[in-house]
């Protein structure tokens, strides 16, 4: 008898190990996104007691924000935009949380092993502060172009209040743009899986590199890279070989040249490449596809035929640029047009109606 209920138990214990683990597979499922790539990629485990709003959390994040923003803000007037993205932060604050982790001593300041949930909230963190203000825009031409400036707390709460109205209108969005399953944003799918790679456990054959080393030896190379087109040979960041046809050429120089529509042109400068349209390693193809489709139309098709078809009297202007410019083709002179806060009606008589490009025009109406 007693053989027969240790063997019923034994039944009863085996049946209801795989019911639970039937029924967590199955609550698995059911949490798991309905598109494959989501599914491949976002976990939907959790561990609550790995520590977050740590000590390494709060240093990083504050270092990190300042540093992204005061890099993206201060390149950002460059023709060509120079930007620090989120994945820049996530590869950064990954050796700095480990060592930080391996100096700091047991204890408050130093819970335990740099875990995931703190690598996610620095890179969160730093992403909210580091992206450029529009707002600033504003600020800047005020004080350059207008010369007027009214003051720190001015100008800081002007900042304040788009920057909020942008996360209000956010927040109020979620219910459309964040929370259904058919809403997929590549960039953040991309920044998941290096967080999910970089705190796997890995198993390394011998011979293998690791994750750390390999990010050293990758980040080395391209320091050492960059100084090639960006300091030492810059005409590396735009070859325009069409224009060495005949370099005296007016037609070949708006076609081919870099202050022109760069039909032809070769970049090795990453930060050319990818200034504007986001880097192809994240972006999908279909929206690489689109964007090119898009640039090729207007700039490669419509400004051309516009242009030399002399829309709007055209060829008065540079076929490239966002200056502002008199009937003439001269540059406009604004500081003539303006009486301190007011218009001077005797400057613009003398300077005559604003002209803009035909390509500036098309870009903004479009």
């Amino acid at each position: 008898m007693s053989d027969k209920h240790e063997y019923a138990a034994e039944k009863e214990y085996i049946d209801e190990k795989h019911d639970i683990e039937h029924a967590s597979v199955i609550l698995e499922e059911e949490e798991n996104s309905p598109i494959p790539e989501v599914a491949a990629i976002v976990s939907t485990k959790d561990d609550p007691s790995l520590p977050v709003m740590t000590f390494r959390f709060w240093v990083m994040a504050v270092v990190f924000s300042c540093v992204l923003s005061f890099f993206n803000q201060f390149f950002w007037f460059r023709t060509n935009p120079m930007t620090l993205s989120t994945l820049v932060i996530q590869l950064i604050s990954y050796p700095f949380g480990r060592f930080m982790a391996r100096v700091l001593p047991a204890g408050p300041l130093n819970p335990g092993p740099f875990n995931i949930k703190e690598h996610v909230l620095v890179a969160l963190t730093a992403n909210c502060a580091g992206g450029t203000a529009y707002a600033v825009d504003i600020t800047v031409i005020q004080k350059v172009f207008y010369k007027e400036y009214y003051g720190f707390l001015a100008n800081l709460l002007l900042i304040f209040t788009t920057q909020m109205l942008g996360y209000g209108m956010a927040g109020v969005l979620r219910k459309y743009l964040v929370y259904p399953a058919a809403m997929i944003w590549p960039a953040n799918l991309v920044q998941v899986a290096l967080f999910n790679t970089l705190h796997k456990e890995e198993e390394l054959v011998n011979g293998q590199w690791t994750r750390f080393k390999f990010f050293c030896i990758t980040s080395a190379c391209m320091f050492v890279y960059q100084w090639i087109p960006g300091f030492f040979f810059p005409v590396l960041s735009a070859i325009t070989w069409v224009c060495w046809i005949n370099p005296k050429n007016p037609i070949l120089a708006q076609i081919g040249g870099t202050k022109a529509l760069g039909i032809g042109a070769i970049s090795l400068d990453w930060n050319n490449l990818v200034s504007y349209l986001g880097s192809p390693l994240v972006v999908p193809w279909w929206a690489q596809v689109n964007m090119a489709m898009g640039f090729f139309v207007i700039a490669y098709v419509m400004v051309p035929i516009a242009y030399y078809t002399n829309l709007w009297d055209a060829q008065r202007f540079p076929i490239l640029t966002n200056g502002l410019f008199r009937v003439d083709g001269d540059k406009y002179n604004y500081t003539n047009v303006l009486d301190g806060k007011t218009l001077s009606q005797a400057g613009y008589e003398q300077e005559g109606s604003l002209r803009i490009t035909t390509f500036f025009a098309l870009v903004y109406g479009i």
